[in-house]
């Protein structure tokens, strides 16, 4: 059996029980498989660690460093005890990498690099301190495969020691549901939900020239400039539970991200589609992969107000075209993108990383 430290950049729940208000990524369970590990084979003993510490010492790694040290130094002391320890993002690798680079450690080094080390700079310090420190990695999972470029051109000795393994959905906490509940505790409305990185201001321009008594919900994002626009309804984050609520109580949702080479925004357009909902998103890098066109996703070229009203003012009038892509895409979801295949793909990688077969 493989001891495993897996550092992930975000605070955890430590519970007794599974909780039914957070996702697997959010809680550690006494006694159970930590995430994705519970699809793996029983090989693996994983301890998570977190980021927490101290509120000022958190909000100073988080909005100033933004990477975490703290994280890294309290387990320094018993890295001997691992085979293997799991970086979930570069703000949660880079210490371990630049230790590595100068101490030796017997436990091999993976990352999940979830930003392109540093939101993929092609300059400056940062990106100098992440090259520097990634000789040190023994391989990288990447969830966008558009990234391999960006590694070609600036992190060439990483390509053969990176995996593209897309993410996957949890399919067991976003189920889908009854069509007939569309609007049925409220006025038909589409639903977008996020708050960085979304290209508002294309999505609100392109909704204000749709003549519709369909609203606009934003969710988690509250802008003064869009208050006075007809149709719009703004709402400061929910929970998982409400928002799940939400979701499936809409006509379709809209996901207006901005376009760069590094993931975000693939866990909320497959929750959305796992939940059975059509998705109007932006064909944007990080998407590029989650999704066929007019079959499970409808895309619009980013940053283009024409286009997105187009697609927008389609998902509003054909209720066909919407019941056709939110029927399909749970489907292609379970057969391509499913948590459970990620898994395996991610543990034949690992496997391959202990046993030397990734240089």
């Amino acid at each position: 059996m493989t001891k495993v430290l897996m550092l992930v950049n975000w605070k955890v729940r430590y519970c007794n029980e599974v909780p039914d208000d957070l996702q697997p990524p959010d809680y550690v369970c006494k006694g159970k498989p930590y995430w994705f590990f519970r699809y793996m084979s029983d090989d693996w003993d994983v301890e998570v660690v977190d980021v927490r510490s101290l509120p000022a010492i958190e909000s100073f790694e988080k909005e100033q460093l933004r990477f975490y040290i703290l994280q890294t130094l309290r387990v320094l002391p018993r890295l001997g005890q691992y085979g293997l320890v799991i970086s979930h993002g570069m703000q949660s690798g880079i210490v371990l990498a630049l230790w590595r680079r100068v101490f030796h450690t017997k436990a091999k080094h993976v990352v999940f690099d979830i930003g392109s080390f540093n939101s993929a700079a092609e300059s400056g310090k940062a990106l100098h301190m992440m090259q520097r420190a990634s000789h040190s990695i023994d391989g990288v999972i990447y969830h966008t495969s558009s990234q391999v470029e960006y590694y070609k051109d600036f992190f060439p000795w990483l390509v053969d020691r990176s995996r593209f393994i897309p993410f996957g959905t949890d399919l067991e906490f976003f189920v889908p549901t009854d069509q007939a509940i569309e609007g049925s505790t409220d006025s038909p409305y589409i639903i977008c939900v996020g708050s960085a990185k979304r290209d508002w201001d294309t999505l609100v321009e392109a909704y204000a020239g749709i003549e519709t008594n369909v609203r606009l919900k934003i969710v988690g994002h509250v802008d003064q400039r869009y208050v006075s626009v007809p149709g719009i309804e703004m709402v400061p984050c929910v929970s998982v539970q409400e928002y799940k609520k939400l979701v499936k109580g809409s006509l379709f949702c809209v996901l207006p991200l901005e376009s760069f080479n590094y993931s975000y925004g693939q866990m909320t357009l497959m929750q959305q589609m796992a939940m059975g909902k059509c998705v109007v998103a932006a064909h944007v890098p990080s998407l590029v992969d989650y999704g066929v066109d007019d079959e499970t996703v409808l895309f619009y070229d980013p940053k283009d107000v024409d286009d997105c009203r187009e697609k927008l003012k389609l998902a509003v009038d054909d209720e066909r075209l919407r019941t056709r892509i939110a029927t399909a895409a749970p489907l292609w979801l379970r057969e391509n993108r499913s948590e459970k295949k990620m898994a395996r793909d991610i543990e034949s990688f690992l496997c391959e990383v202990l046993e030397g077969n990734v240089q």
